[in-house]
């Protein structure tokens, strides 16, 4: 029998069911730091942009290896797109010039009134195009756009910044992200990272877990989790979910190393979580340790105002992981004194 401190409660069981249901962009969303940096694995530098009001979208490595940022300021409505992308061949420094000529004709013969303001500039290795878009599908836009492009060794960097209802008075919100875009050295320990979307591969491993197919769950949860150490991306309920699906998985497979590995490490980026402590006690109760149970049993009940909207701390009066603790007088004073004497 799967000790019920391993199993799921209701609330993120449907928690899982109705975040497989949205996109990943919407749960992604996160307020950037005063710096976000967008990089690819295995090299030494990142590319830096002044992200002061930001919200962040995306940025995550994709599927294709390609690196993609996107983020939004929701007071001046200014949003910023990013790739980089490693050529499989060398990269000449035409390639930009080109690719901006591409985007023009593209966007030219999408809209349904002709681009104002077309004009190339360079900004350092920056290559530049800017245009205003009037109407798209006959609907007045007034879009200012500006395509940035620069090679920084073998990795093209694209960038696209735009407002819709642009006004010359907004001029100046390009301007001052233009100029914070550079590149920064990265630390040699962040290099060699796993590559992947760690959002996908959650989702992949909720679907093997919402079928009780424990095992399988563990790769892609371990990969996602692997990614988000060095390049956090998922909300703090998606990561939470994360480590605790992940515990629970390692749990119920029999692994309660690993398992109480994951909680440690929870416990370690959120220390006020109390769901964390409270599998902790489980897997303490698993390996008979009574007194390291009720410890973190204690920490746990202290936070447990502190759980997700929605979820209900457990009563390890009726888990059957403490069940055996319970023909102790003692143990069963100690839970009283948390939850109170038994109805």
């Amino acid at each position: 029998m799967v000790p019920a401190c391993f199993m799921k409660t209701p609330f993120l069981v449907l928690f899982c069911l109705v975040f497989l249901g949205i996109g990943a962009a919407d749960a992604q969303d996160a307020p950037a730091t005063a710096k976000s940096d967008i990089w690819l694995p295995g090299k030494a530098w990142a590319l830096e942009l002044d992200g002061t009001g930001f919200t962040t979208r995306d940025n995550e490595i994709q599927p294709d290896g390609r690196r993609y940022f996107l983020a939004e300021n929701p007071q001046t409505h200014l949003v910023v797109s990013i790739f980089l992308e490693a050529a499989k061949a060398p990269v000449q420094t035409e390639e930009c010039q080109h690719s901006l000529e591409e985007k023009a004709k593209s966007n030219a013969s999408l809209a349904s009134a002709k681009l104002k303001g077309i004009a190339y500039r360079t900004s350092g290795d920056l290559q530049i195009l800017e245009f205003t878009l009037p109407q798209f599908d006959g609907v007045p836009k007034n879009q200012k756009n500006i395509f940035g492009c620069l090679i920084k060794e073998d990795v093209i960097v694209d960038i696209h910044i735009s407002k819709l209802f642009f006004k010359a008075s907004d001029q100046p919100l390009f301007d001052a992200l233009l100029q914070s875009i550079h590149f920064v050295p990265r630390d040699a320990a962040d290099t060699a990272v796993p590559a992947g979307n760690s959002m996908l591969l959650f989702q992949q491993g909720s679907r093997y877990f919402l079928a009780h197919q424990y095992r399988e769950a563990i790769g892609p949860y371990r990969q996602a989790f692997e990614i988000e150490k060095s390049t956090p991306t998922l909300a703090k309920t998606l990561w939470r979910v994360l480590i605790d699906n992940l515990s629970i998985a390692y749990g119920i497979t029999g692994d309660l190393t690993r398992s109480r590995e994951m909680l440690n490490y929870g416990v370690s980026k959120d220390p006020d979580y109390p769901l964390f402590y409270y599998n902790l006690a489980c897997t303490s109760a698993e390996r008979g340790a009574v007194a390291e149970a009720e410890k973190n049993l204690t920490l746990a009940f202290e936070r447990r105002a502190n759980v997700i909207p929605g979820e209900t701390f457990p009563d390890a009066r009726t888990d059957d992981s403490f069940q055996k603790f319970l023909l102790q007088k003692d143990f069963r004073q100690f839970l009283s004194s948390l939850y109170g004497p038994p109805q």
